[in-house]
């Protein structure tokens, strides 16, 4: 596990422990991971300063009082190996309504952390999925993660493919296709290098 992944998990502890002090029930935040950490978390490829969460809640859970918790947490701060000194924060502007997602995204997670007595529950969304969720912004970075996560082993390009034509079909957004078909000649370039 490297020293960004334990921060990741540090940060999540860190909201664990502040909602368990306001008296969450027990797994009553459900906590799915995006952008540059949940890549890492898949790939150990690159680093991201902030994190990236989709929260999904018990019906008796405040959403207003988990808002503030979050913007009140402070920063969790790592030595990471390539860069150095690093620090982690959330990102509170996020939103996976800004990019493609397929709706049962959440089915094909992974399960990171469930402590007993913590409110707090950590999923990782699958490598596909994570993928996808990469095809709205598209930038340099963006492809290179689409890349790295369609490149790991279990990752399924037919999955990926079958996922982004149906999300595209409800995602606001430009077309899809001319994405997933430049993805897909880069992947296969990639693959034939020796």
């Amino acid at each position: 596990m490297t020293p960004m992944y334990r921060a990741i998990l540090q940060l999540f502890a860190n909201l664990a422990e502040d909602l368990a002090a306001r008296k969450f029930p027990e797994h009553s935040v459900h906590a799915y991971v995006f952008g540059g950490c949940a890549v890492h978390m898949h790939t150990q490829s690159r680093a991201s300063s902030d994190v990236d969460v989709e929260f999904d809640y018990d019906d008796m859970v405040k959403v207003s009082e988990v808002r503030l918790v979050l913007e009140q947490l402070p920063p969790v701060d790592y030595d990471d190996p390539a860069t150095g000194p690093s620090q982690l924060i959330w990102d509170a502007n996020f939103n996976t309504t800004f990019g493609p997602l397929h709706e049962d995204y959440r089915s094909r997670a992974q399960l990171i952390e469930r402590a007993p007595g913590s409110p707090v529950v950590v999923w990782l969304p699958g490598a596909e999925d994570l993928a996808l969720s990469k095809l709205g912004r598209f930038e340099a970075v963006d492809q290179t993660d689409i890349l790295d996560l369609l490149s790991q082993p279990g990752s399924s390009w037919e999955l990926f493919e079958s996922l982004a034509r149906e999300a595209s079909g409800y995602y606001v957004g430009p077309p899809l296709d001319a994405k997933i078909a430049y993805i897909q000649k880069r992947l296969e370039k990639r693959r034939k290098k020796p």
